[in-house]
């Protein structure tokens, strides 16, 4: 699809470039500045694509949280977690589950940025910070041991992201370790 986007855009600079006689820049210009643009497009489409996806999985959770392609949802009466990273999906019953935590990182960053390899390191450091940082639950499956769930995260201010977290910590505890 993207491809095909691009042919067009490429198409449209070029009969731009026929009409008035400007450079080749505009044609290349044209279709990389498309394929830009479309981009983060096929990116949000896929995303809601996969979100609804998820939202015919967890049917049935009475909590439930999707983000990134990861999602997480608690069934208290089938006292079933469903778990979903990407195209991996699995159900897993109460017993289970053998831990769970949360983590949030965050710093590492340079303060002064004044230069493209300080940007480059402090994009570097973010990315690996979210990586890092989400709920994370461990199970009895040989094949995937440890899943994670991303959850918002900002290098500034993560105060929702872990009010939410704290908020999934203690969903766990009172439907697993209370009952």
């Amino acid at each position: 699809m993207k491809i095909f986007f691009g042919v067009i855009l490429i198409l449209i600079g070029y009969a731009y470039y026929i009409e008035m006689h400007n450079s080749i820049f505009l044609l290349i210009g044209g279709g990389l500045g498309g394929w830009l643009i479309w981009l983060p497009i096929y990116a949000r489409m896929q995303n809601a694509s996969k979100k609804s996806e998820w939202s015919g999985l967890a049917e049935g959770c009475d909590y439930q949280h999707y983000h990134k392609l990861t999602g997480i949802g608690v069934n208290t009466t089938t006292r079933q977690v469903h778990l979903l990273d990407g195209d991996k999906f699995k159900k897993y019953d109460f017993r289970d589950i053998r831990d769970w935590s949360y983590s949030l990182k965050t710093g590492g960053t340079s303060m002064s940025n004044r230069t493209l390899a300080e940007g480059a390191q402090n994009h570097r450091q973010n990315k690996e910070n979210e990586a890092s940082s989400g709920f994370f639950l461990k199970v009895k499956d040989i094949d995937n041991p440890e899943w994670r769930v991303a959850f918002p995260w900002s290098e500034n201010n993560n105060k929702k992201t872990e009010i939410e977290l704290k908020r999934w910590m203690e969903i766990f505890q009172q439907n697993i370790n209370e009952k």
